[in-house]
């Protein structure tokens, strides 16, 4: 079979091979006959095959070892494509040096690991606490997850790969925890644990290096530096009063609790932003699906919630939670219009540790 060069024909056969790999179907015969495109693969290739698999899960996580098996196929044609140069200083150079920081991390960690293994020791606290210690992990995750995905999901059409990359991410951090937390004594288990750990990041490092960061760029071009826009000068008014936009700003900002508010359309349209903020939002996430604000393994729940809200079977719903030793309260609310119409959703989200310590009176200062 004669492989076609032109792009669109190119990608086909990408999305054939992939397909392929996710029935099962393929060996050393099929990755002959498609090796002339898998092996000149570029990273918009790549993003645009795994778009047409990704898009059309409802759970991307199915179709991690498809993907997988798919990108080590196309190594080869990654790794001969020249990488960006990202202007010094700037978001993409800064995302781009925290990952080669945590790839050669973990190649140290893979050099401690090795050590030990060839001197059979059963006292692993060496690579346990090189383990705690290596927090850049998580930075870096999140501002991937808050900064990066929102703007490449605005900027470009083709973005579904961000999904099953935070959902790898998840799993990364969950196995750095229980590396942490399982029992030392246990050798064989630590061994397994840290091995998958090493395994997700590298995976992810990888990725990031060689189809993330180079398509994102592309997509984003200028947007990367994204301005606040300039506050409206008209006065927040209502049959109670009137606000200027700053003392609304400002009114938001000391209240005691963080609000979200997610319009119809199940986009985030607004978000308070206290000092004491529970969950970390940027500017960035403003008009994306609030499904996409959240790790896929909750997105079910968030789901449920909204469509209870626009069938008119509930108009409100709670949670709380224990996180870092503190009691977080969840609610959140329908917000229908006087004949109501479903507006949006609000969520109110507080740390409630200290109201549920009080007891008694107090009614003097």
């Amino acid at each position: 079979m004669e492989l076609i060069h032109t792009n669109d024909e190119r990608i086909e056969q990408l999305i054939e091979y992939l397909n392929l790999l996710g029935n099962g179907t393929t060996d050393k015969q099929t990755y002959a006959r498609f090796a002339p495109v898998l092996e000149t693969a570029t990273a918009f290739e790549a993003n645009s095959a795994l778009e047409s698999l990704l898009s059309q899960a409802d759970d991307v996580t199915v179709h991690t070892a498809a993907v997988a098996r798919f990108i080590r196929s196309i190594g080869k044609g990654l790794e001969s494509q020249s990488l960006p140069e990202y202007p010094k200083g700037s978001f993409f150079a800064s995302l781009d040096q925290e990952n080669r920081t945590i790839a050669r991390g973990m190649e140290e960690l893979q050099r401690l690991a090795k050590r030990l293994q060839k001197q059979q020791s059963e006292d692993l606290s060496s690579l346990i606490d090189e383990v705690a210690s290596f927090s850049l992990i998580k930075d870096h995750y999140e501002r991937i997850q808050n900064e990066l995905f929102p703007l490449f999901e605005k900027a470009s059409t083709e973005h579904s790969c961000v999904k099953l990359m935070w959902s790898i991410q998840d799993t990364a951090l969950g196995l750095q925890k229980a590396v942490l937390s399982d029992d030392r004594r246990d050798l064989k288990r630590l061994w397994k644990v840290f091995g998958q750990f090493y395994v997700h990041v590298g995976i992810l490092c990888y990725r990031e290096q060689y189809i993330l960061l180079p398509v994102a760029y592309r997509a984003l071009g200028t947007q990367e530096q994204v301005q606040r826009e300039i506050s409206s000068l008209h006065r927040f008014v209502s049959r109670t009063g009137s606000l200027s936009n700053q003392e609304l700003e400002q009114i938001f900002s000391v209240l005691p609790f963080d609000i979200a508010f997610i319009g119809s359309d199940d986009r985030l349209k607004f978000y308070s932003d206290p000092p004491h903020r529970i969950f970390v939002r940027t500017p960035q996430v403003i008009g994306r699906l609030v499904q996409n604000c959240h790790p896929p393994k909750s997105v079910h729940t968030v789901q449920a919630i909204l469509d209870s809200f626009k069938e008119g079977r509930e108009d409100s719903a709670e949670f709380y939670l224990v996180m870092k030793g503190r009691f977080i309260h969840i609610q959140y609310y329908a917000v229908r219009s006087t004949d109501g119409g479903y507006l949006g959703c609000m969520e109110v989200t507080q740390d409630a540790t200290h109201l549920r310590s009080l007891t008694g009176e107090k009614r003097l200062l």
